[in-house]
């Protein structure tokens, strides 16, 4: 019974990397905010703007992903 929809799991895995991008795009901003702060003594400006940077990225796409899988569901 296709009625040309995806099945649950493929559905389920696709919200499921969504889930997983959000947070690992906003640490990736902190580790590498972290980094950049020993490397040039600037503590705690370059994990607060680069979680900041992280965090804008990760809305970003976000609302990419999301726009895209509700013109899918049409």
């Amino acid at each position: 019974m296709n009625n040309g929809k995806s099945p649950f799991l493929f559905r389920a895995a696709k919200y499921t990397a969504v889930g997983f991008e959000f947070p690992t795009t906003v640490g990736a901003g902190l580790v590498l905010g972290y980094y950049a702060d020993q490397y040039l003594a600037t503590s705690p400006w370059m994990v607060l703007v680069m979680g900041l940077l992280g965090l804008a990225i990760a809305f970003y796409r976000l609302v990419l992903l999301l726009r895209h899988f509700s013109a899918e569901r049409k």
